[in-house]
């Protein structure tokens, strides 16, 4: 019987001799793809005998051999460095996961609907018009001029009419009307100004508007600015804490494959050395049958 394992990083056939109760050379035998028992690759499909035909296998491979191989793990195999970050790694790696939750979310203006708002008042103000009898400071002026007016024309027309005895005349009614229509002329006379004032006053809403959008994109500005400045520190920050931790990690991870590789060679040394014994025990075991044969005849 035999079962398929995939190889995870970190196995050897030592772990797996040990874990499925069968010897090496029972797996290297059942796996020809294995050219060096000291080296098997993550990924890897091996066939691992088990049950009594992995038992006969280890009775014939061991040759009559009275110490088992699974007896006891070799001290070549053990203490072989494994990869743990430092505390202080930790905790960088944590500083990091903090600072990313603290991340400065999008820039929003407090001020954007206000400058939308006054855009629409500016784009949307209408064309520069004056209706003279809507304005009610020449109402004013209109009724003052014509009761000032209407005033002059009966006093003038009285004056007239004192001259030819009291009796009114076509020269009182003219005289009268002309001192009306002086009045009315000055009322005209007003009417430049009037415009010039209204024009003044369109211009100043303009003005006005065009000043409080200009304010708020300032204020937007210093706002955006702050933001900005935010950011900047933050990114400093993060950026100051990530190479920390990538110089510490790749420093920790570097002594780590030293080590690994150091362990690697005293393992292989380990082993070779124990084939090396072993060899020697078999030759000198055949050897020592050889002679008896030689001295039994």
């Amino acid at each position: 019987m035999a079962i398929t394992y995939k190889v995870k990083w970190g196995d050897t056939l030592w772990d797996l001799s040990r874990k499925y109760g069968v010897t090496i050379d029972a797996i290297v035998k059942a796996n020809k793809q294995i050219k060096d028992p000291h080296w098997i690759y993550t990924g890897d499909t091996l066939i691992i005998p088990t049950g009594s035909s992995s038992g006969s296998s280890s009775a014939s491979s061991s040759s009559g051999s009275s110490t088992s191989s699974t007896s006891k793990t070799p001290n070549y195999e053990t203490g072989k460095p494994t990869y743990k970050p430092s505390g202080s790694l930790a905790d960088l790696e944590k500083q990091l996961e903090k600072l990313e939750a603290q991340r400065p979310g999008e820039y929003n203006s407090q001020y954007s609907s206000q400058i939308s708002a006054i855009v629409d008042q500016i784009l949307n103000q209408k064309e520069f018009s004056y209706d003279l009898n809507a304005d009610p400071v020449y109402q004013q002026y209109r009724t003052q001029y014509m009761q000032a007016g209407q005033l002059a024309m009966r006093d003038t027309q009285g004056q007239a009419a004192a001259l030819t005895g009291g009796y009114g005349s076509s020269y009182a009614v003219t005289a009268g009307s002309q001192a009306y229509s002086q009045y009315l002329t000055q009322l005209n006379e007003q009417v430049p100004e009037l415009y010039n004032a209204a024009y003044s006053r369109y211009q100043g809403e303009q003005q006005r508007y065009l000043n409080q959008m200009n304010a708020l994109l300032e204020m937007d500005e210093q706002s955006y600015n702050q933001y900005r400045d935010q950011v900047s520190d933050y990114q400093k920050q993060l950026d100051y804490y990530k190479s920390r931790y990538e110089d510490q990690r790749d420093q920790e991870y570097k002594e780590y494959l030293e080590k690994l590789e150091a362990w690697q060679e005293d393992r292989d040394y380990g082993y070779q050395k124990a084939q090396d014994q072993e060899k020697q025990s078999q030759w000198e075991e055949e050897m020592r049958l050889k002679w008896n044969q030689l001295w039994s005849k």
